[in-house]
């Protein structure tokens, strides 16, 4: 577990922050916007709890660093509820929670080379954000030739579907004011994508 931010510019959102957690079995990441660190605790419970659903059990250890956003009294009933042992890095030794911080680093630097390639506004980082973190997912690690999402979920995604973020798009237009001659389509920027849908998500104008 390891917490981004603050960033500026912060997004349409209003989000400032990003909550990275990587399954350190599968190497499958997640990043989540977040407005505040006082979401930390709600955003990270919630996702323990549908993921513990979806598998059957809880994660038996959460690493972190020793930030007051994962050391409080709530972490800490939640962590003995669900029977999970809590480790923290030593202080000023960020290496000890290095596989965190080091796809840090590569959120980062996606994200910047993405927000610069597609031409779009660093305010929509949160969407692109999303994007991100899917298409790392996807590349096996050295453990398995199946991908962190594959081995995590326990399903895949076609190739085929991902599609370069900015990428010029026409969505159909089923509005009923139209007359007989106008276009049935209106122009936008893709921004996003939804896996679970199978959909993409359009900026328009």
């Amino acid at each position: 577990l390891d917490l981004i931010g603050p960033i500026t510019p912060s997004s349409r959102r209003k989000h400032r922050f990003i909550l990275t957690m990587v399954d350190s079995n599968t190497r499958f990441v997640s990043a989540l916007p977040l407005i505040s660190k006082a979401d930390v605790f709600s955003t990270l419970s919630r996702i323990i709890d549908v993921e513990a659903k979806r598998i059957g059990y809880y994660p038996s250890i959460l690493h972190s660093d020793r930030g007051t956003e994962f050391t409080n009294f709530e972490m800490d009933q939640y962590c003995i509820k669900h029977v999970i042992r809590q480790r923290f890095s030593d202080a000023y030794t960020p290496q000890q929670n290095g596989l965190a911080e080091r796809f840090n680093r590569t959120i980062l630097e996606s994200l910047r080379t993405i927000i610069l390639d597609s031409g779009l506004s660093k305010s929509y980082w949160n969407e692109i954000l999303k994007a991100t973190t899917l298409t790392l997912n996807q590349i096996p690690t050295h453990r398995s030739k199946k991908s962190p999402y594959e081995l995590f979920k326990n399903q895949s995604i076609p190739l085929d579907f991902f599609r370069p973020i900015g990428n010029p798009v026409v969505v159909l237009s089923n509005s009923k004011n139209k007359a007989k001659l106008d276009p049935r389509g209106e122009t936008g920027i893709l921004i996003g994508l939804n896996p679970e849908l199978k959909s993409y998500r359009i900026l328009t104008n």
